[in-house]
């Protein structure tokens, strides 16, 4: 069996995705087809690729580790597993087991956007072309919530590729974003800015996450610890917020009027329910009941 060759050395945060395109690049493979059955053996779909490492399974003849890095270090470095697994933790393997395809396919699920389009920002696609005379497709985009790129205050742009095209097919962001400049506003655009302030702690708090999370850690847990302990912040007005956010009314509500009633004199019934809901929901949720995420995560309990 062919192994890869002249395999891409991965980016800071890049996507899983953005490194089989560069590879496919590199392979100089006539056909997108060629260089997925040199990567897994058969056609496997890709699009989960942007945030999980869901096909690295089939990849069975793949060595271990080479060209210095391995299927373990892309898993926790090009992936949302680091962000995710701070509210959905999982022991099994994560190369092999059926338990753990089903986790990853999850994480899909809980953090890809609505939209599900390959994103990205600007300013730091313009960097990439300074810096590395091209561009990749970065993770922290991908997730649902992450609006606005903390470090240049720019609002993430949609491409017109979706997660659909990208099923069996390589699009390297060199190529679709060429030298990008800054897009013209849409409608989301200026709902971001409408409410940036908003959706900028929102992005910080999912890479703060990203980057905090290590083994074991789990914030739901915390959540429930914490209640245990009191720690619902008393200057937090928690009836006023779950009655007045609409994303965490909507939650809260459907579960009918009598237990939305309940759920606000009584937090732990949500902290029981949240685990069902997306990340981005329940991150929203934490910050309503305990105030700065990176405080909160940082807190002796």
């Amino acid at each position: 069996m062919n192994l890869p060759s002249c395999f891409p050395t991965p980016y800071p945060d890049e996507a899983l995705y953005s490194i089989f395109c560069r590879y496919h690049v590199r392979s100089g493979n006539a056909t997108d087809n060629a260089t997925l059955h040199q990567l897994f053996d058969q056609k496997r779909s890709l699009h989960t690729t942007v945030l999980s490492p869901f096909p690295m399974r089939f990849a069975s003849h793949w060595p271990d580790s080479f060209d210095g890095f391995s299927r373990d270090s892309i898993l926790m470095n090009h992936t949302a597993y680091p962000f995710y697994r701070v509210f959905h933790f999982c022991s099994n393997d994560t190369r092999s087991s059926y338990a753990a395809d089903r986790f990853f396919m999850a994480m899909y699920n809980n953090c890809c956007t609505e939209s599900k389009k390959l994103r990205y920002c600007p300013k730091c696609a313009q960097a990439q072309w300074q810096n590395l005379g091209a561009s990749y497709w970065q993770i922290l985009p991908q997730i649902n919530g992450y609006e606005i790129c903390p470090l240049h205050n720019e609002p993430i742009r949609e491409t017109c590729i979706s997660h659909r095209d990208i099923r069996y097919n390589f699009f390297p962001a060199s190529n679709v974003l060429g030298k990008p400049e800054p897009a013209d506003d849409d409608v989301h655009i200026q709902n971001v800015q409408e409410n940036r302030n908003d959706f900028l702690q929102m992005a910080l708090d999912i890479r703060f996450l990203y980057q905090y999370s290590y083994y074991g850690f789990n914030l739901g847990a915390k959540m429930q610890k914490a209640l245990q302990f009191d720690l619902l912040l008393r200057h937090h007005n928690w009836v006023r917020t779950v009655l007045t956010d609409p994303v965490i009314y909507e939650c809260c509500g459907q579960y009918g009027l009598e237990a939305l009633e309940a759920i606000v004199h009584d937090p732990y019934q949500l902290i029981s329910q949240i685990r069902y809901v997306n990340v981005c929901l329940q991150l929203r949720i934490c910050r309503a009941m305990f105030g700065d995420i990176e405080d909160f995560c940082n807190a002796r309990i």
